[in-house]
């Protein structure tokens, strides 16, 4: 079930983002993207997720093609992909977000409501989702905040709500934009915590993040662009070893250091 992204390019006008680009994201691995400003991370992350049409290059998904598919039909396949500011609903509250978010899953497994209510399922199914809410808000921390209005949150809170929306479509791979931006200590070593228990549930993790020491303690293995090219993959420290790495962040007089 790996992802596959080959020759991937995206052009706007007058810029190339993302330039022929390859890579696979095989099961069970926790992959790292990496790079400074304007190398093309989201760029290519937005792609991998159908949020971005890409100008040249696939997307394969379990063997099939699906980078012109909607990003909810991706979704909808087990490719479900965060936010770096999570489109919440702030006067509701963290339960009621993330049942917002359980629409996929129950349009994915048990069809649309009206074909519940017809054979009285449909309340035998709220309470499941319910249950499977409490479940995630449990497994991403939140359980105590749960009846608290989201508008009310941290950033650190906010961002683990939107990790919690999109486990609530139960992906079999999580694209993270940027999941420890803008975060303080504790806070960075409560999203380690949460993200290993998602892997070891089983989850397929691919995240872009600036903080190299929060991916050097998380990915097993790291991909390194800079002006949309992929310049290294492999280990994390053998990348961020790697003088075309070290040039990319720090400038050329450090690499030949």
């Amino acid at each position: 079930m790996s992802l596959e992204v080959r020759g991937l390019t995206k052009r706007f006008v007058g810029l190339v983002a993302v330039d022929d680009v390859s890579f696979t994201v095989e099961p069970d691995e926790i992959v790292g993207i990496i790079g400074p400003n304007g190398s093309g991370k989201t760029t290519l992350l937005s792609m991998m997720a159908g949020l971005l049409t890409p100008t040249s290059g696939r997307v394969l998904w379990k063997g099939r093609e699906v980078q012109r598919l909607r990003p909810d039909i991706i979704a909808g396949q087990g490719v479900v992909k965060t936010f770096q500011n999570p489109q919440v609903f702030a006067e509701l509250s963290v339960f009621e977000n993330v049942q917002v978010a359980s629409h996929l899953k129950l349009k994915r497994e048990l069809g649309l409501r009206r074909a519940l209510e017809i054979v009285g399922a449909a309340r035998d199914v709220e309470r499941r989702l319910a249950e499977r809410v409490a479940e995630v808000l449990a497994l991403c921390n939140l359980g105590g905040a749960s009846r608290q209005l989201a508008g009310n949150l941290s950033y650190g809170e906010e961002k683990m709500l939107g990790i919690a929306m999109a486990l609530m479509c139960e992906p079999e791979l999580l694209l993270l934009d940027e999941p420890a931006t803008g975060l303080g200590r504790d806070e960075i070593r409560n999203l380690e915590a949460v993200l290993d228990k998602v892997h070891a549930a089983g989850t397929t993790l691919c995240l872009v993040d600036h903080k190299i020491g929060f991916l050097r303690g998380l990915a097993g293995r790291v991909i390194a662009l800079n002006y949309g090219q992929k310049i290294a993959e492999g280990p994390p420290e053998r990348v961020l070893n790697e003088p075309a790495v070290i040039e990319a962040y720090l400038g050329a007089g450090h690499a030949r250091a």
